[in-house]
């Protein structure tokens, strides 16, 4: 019989001396029924185990003005976090040779807030964002998926308080329903194509920012007392407004994916408005 006991005493220390302290294990078997079809599923290995679920921190304590989403305004997390998710996994394959670990964040085939809610990080929003009890929902979701028998335990995912206050507060009415109609989440609507009708830019003014929403984090109780402790991953970089400027380099930028067109739009529409996020 394998030794999980030792295998699991070395993943927390390597995950502890990466910095990756928000961390949790999940089996795999439960999350089976649930993949996402993605290419990224075919990385997955041969017989997954267990998935090490961890979270990356990313609220700053705010000052002054803001037109972006709290998301928005540190480094694009698939860069920044990936990156120590990547490190980590190759030295996890080092320290134990003869078993895989790959990792993943938002590109994942896995259903990334079940899966870390399965691993006793938080619960489940009403809005569909996993809430953890420290951090809030101001968290990044990545995974290492390993073949590493560790007969993790899990538990099943737990909901929020139904408050009712996210579906309440939402601009777009998107969470009055079970599973919700996001047609007019102002998030989506910020990362739109094209152009926008007018319904859907009343929707983004209205809503204050020129990228993304915050309003469902914003009225949920369970965030009324989070930490503002980004993780280390961000370097300290916080940019919580978007000018013409910035869209000269959106390398790096959580926007950046979308090219200029999008959120310069955004940009424009809000000029013409003369309205500003406080």
């Amino acid at each position: 019989m394998p030794d999980t006991t030792k295998y699991r005493a070395l993943l927390a220390t390597v995950l502890e001396e990466e910095g990756l302290t928000l961390h949790g294990l999940t089996p795999f078997a439960p999350l089976e029924d649930h993949l996402l079809p993605c290419r990224a599923a075919s990385r997955l290995p041969e017989k997954p185990c267990a998935a090490v679920m961890i979270l990356f921190p990313y609220r700053f304590p705010e000052q002054g003005q803001r037109n972006l989403s709290r998301y928005a305004c540190v480094p694009d997390y698939h860069e920044a976090a990936g990156t120590v998710l990547e490190h980590t996994a190759r030295r996890l394959g080092q320290e134990l040779p003869g078993f895989s670990f790959v990792p993943f964040i938002d590109n994942s085939p896995l259903p990334e807030v079940e899966a870390a809610a399965r691993a006793g990080l938080g619960v489940i929003g009403d809005n569909g964002l996993l809430i953890h009890p420290l951090y809030g929902s101001y968290v990044f979701i990545g995974e290492i998926v390993t073949d590493l028998p560790l007969d993790p335990v899990g538990r099943e995912p737990e909901g929020c308080l139904h408050c009712g206050r996210c579906a309440r507060a939402c601009p777009g009415d998107c969470l009055t329903s079970p599973g919700g109609d996001r047609t007019h989440c102002l998030s989506a609507l910020s990362q739109k194509k094209g152009e926008l009708t007018p319904q859907e830019e009343r929707l983004l003014l209205e809503g204050g920012l020129v990228w993304g929403c915050d309003r469902c984090q914003e009225v949920c109780p369970l965030n009324a007392e989070t930490r503002c402790a980004p993780h280390p991953c961000f370097g300290g970089r916080y940019r919580p407004v978007l000018t013409r400027e910035d869209l000269e380099d959106l390398e790096g930028k959580a926007y950046g994916w979308r090219g200029r067109k999008v959120p310069e739009r955004n940009l424009r529409l809000f000029e013409e408005g003369n309205h500003v996020s406080q």
